[in-house]
């Protein structure tokens, strides 16, 4: 089972300067080793995480819990949980690449490298057992061998796909796929799937165009951006505001009501740039139903926090790079992904380690 470790400090003299700085510049600042990398992340609810990590010659599932202090309002002077602590946890037979819980149930539906796109879903430990299982598996009705994003909507229902034209709408619930894009003419690889309500899911193609696709309707359309074709392009929205991000660095604003038309370009002014988008990810931080932050990261080993008006990062989480045990100009950060609720960010990298942070206000 997925071993959590208490990051062990073992700093150079050119560290200790970032070391004594953070405890001015975060609030909370958690540091972990995992036993393997992680490869997909969601959360279940506001104290809890599902992690996927790659193993040798098996691959974990892990329910982890966060620490106490992380989220609370109260100052807890003793609190029995400073660590993340292991729920429950599983094995896949395959390297889970992309993972999302079903709000208020024990269900999570994963896709592998593998299984050429169809969906998993596993339920849950519970108090009678602390075992991740698989249920079932929903197969994609036109596999392309990759595998697939998973957006959630409404209840239990999931977007899954990896292409234009092999999204699944279904059902987790009665394991039934309601819908799908099988007859759309557009059969780009999608590097990301955003929900734009309880209806409408947004994709981003490579390319950097968009996919919008009401799930009452049979097909999807396609809507034109002026993108550089000669980069790839993730993006994440919310229902009003959708921000792009291209492999050489490049951010675009659009109003997710109007994604033609880009309100604002950001050109790369901080060196960023990546030859794919293995890991690269952009994440939306909403306040008060206003873009308030948006952050960066699988550039290099940080995660890059921005405020909406700024076109330099206003914090930088080099955590990862400079408590590195490997080769530190192979770092990536894997992932990252914001609190349901807190400014708290959670980050994976390449070598295993796990943090979870928030800078000073």
């Amino acid at each position: 089972m997925c071993t959590v470790a208490k990051k062990e400090m073992t700093l150079s003299s050119d560290d200790d300067d970032w070391f004594y700085d953070s405890i001015s510049r975060y609030k909370h600042l958690y540091m972990y080793d995992l036993q393997y990398p992680v490869t997909a992340l969601d959360w279940i609810n506001t104290n809890y995480v599902c992690v996927a990590t790659r193993g040798r010659s098996r691959h974990e599932i892990t329910e982890l819990s966060l620490p106490d202090k992380l989220c609370t309002k109260e100052d807890l002077a003793l609190s029995k949980n400073r660590d993340f602590q292991v729920v429950t946890g599983g094995f896949s037979s395959a390297q889970i690449n992309a993972i999302k819980h079903i709000p208020d149930t024990r269900l999570i539906c994963t896709s592998s490298v593998n299984n050429h796109g169809h969906l998993e879903i596993w339920k849950l430990g519970s108090q009678e057992t602390d075992l991740i299982k698989l249920e079932t598996r929903l197969n994609n009705r036109k596999p392309k061998g990759a595998w697939s994003l998973i957006s959630e909507l409404k209840k239990s229902h999931v977007i899954f796909g990896s292409h234009g034209d092999n999204l699944c709408y279904a059902d987790v619930m009665s394991q039934t796929i309601l819908q799908d894009t099988t007859d759309f003419n557009c059969e780009g690889r999608l590097s990301c799937i955003r929900n734009l309500g309880e209806h409408i899911v947004c994709g981003c193609f490579t390319s950097g165009q968009l996919l919008i696709w009401d799930t009452r309707e049979k097909t999807p359309s396609l809507q034109e951006t002026e993108c550089d074709k000669s980069v790839q392009w993730t993006m994440d929205c919310s229902e009003t505001d959708m921000v792009q991000l291209s492999s050489g660095g490049d951010i675009q604003f659009r109003d997710s009501r109007k994604p033609k038309t880009c309100n604002m370009t950001l050109s790369n002014n901080v060196g960023f740039t990546s030859n794919d988008l293995e890991y690269l990810k952009i994440c939306l931080k909403k306040q008060n139903g206003s873009l308030h932050q948006y952050s960066v990261s699988g550039f290099d080993g940080n995660v890059h926090l921005f405020s909406s008006d700024s076109s330099s990062p206003v914090f930088v989480h080099e955590g990862h790079v400079k408590n590195g045990s490997n080769d530190l100009s192979k770092m990536k950060v894997v992932t990252h992904s914001w609190h349901p609720t807190e400014n708290v960010v959670l980050s994976a990298a390449t070598d295993g380690s796990l943090h979870a942070w928030q800078q000073t206000s």
